[in-house]
């Protein structure tokens, strides 16, 4: 009887991968507030308008990019180990796109998020706190277009690995409920 998943194992790496991505981008974040960035995030987020998607950003990152990946692993886990099915051919091909499109597609989708945001509230943030003061309407307008597509195909990335694995999995769950049956 197999006590070990191959699957569940990659992805529990990739969740201990992201996380040490998510502590680094936690301690950078917290280095500001003692002046090592040029506005603290903390101003940035709580004063501005843009500076909420700061905040989204890395909460995003955080619950997908490593939270995400770890309770994947559960699901790889079950089929392999509870259900001892293995993923070959197709399968495996899908787990793959569902491993690397997944984690890619997330840092790269919530790491533009945070950085589109703080760019964007320091340009809002008023002159008084180190900003340029800009009205949001301004600043947002010129600068989304250069964010807008990659944020979008980054998302569609993540998207996309998601919705593989997800055939994937009902591909050899649906297999080995065939065979018993």
């Amino acid at each position: 009887m197999p006590t070990e998943s191959k699957w569940a194992t990659r992805f529990v790496w990739a969740a201990i991968f992201q996380g040490g991505l998510s502590a680094l981008l936690s301690v950078f974040l917290l280095l500001g507030e003692i002046n090592v960035l040029p506005v603290r995030v903390s101003l940035l987020i709580s004063t501005t308008i843009p500076g909420i998607w700061i905040a989204l950003g890395y909460v995003a990152y955080v619950i997908i990019g490593t939270v995400g990946m770890a309770v994947t692993a559960l699901f790889y886990h079950y089929l392999e180990v509870n259900l001892k099915r293995s993923y070959r051919g197709n399968s495996q091909l899908l787990a793959w796109l569902h491993l690397i499109l997944g984690n890619v597609g997330i840092a790269g989708t919530s790491w533009l998020i945070m950085y589109f945001g703080y760019i964007t509230a320091i340009a809002t943030l008023p002159k008084s706190f180190g900003g340029a003061g800009l009205p949001v309407e301004q600043v947002e307008g010129s600068m989304v277009g250069g964010f807008l597509i990659p944020i979008t195909l980054f998302a569609g990335v993540t998207i996309l690995g998601i919705f593989l694995g997800g055939v994937g999995y009902v591909l050899v769950y649906r297999a080995r409920t065939r065979r018993s049956s």
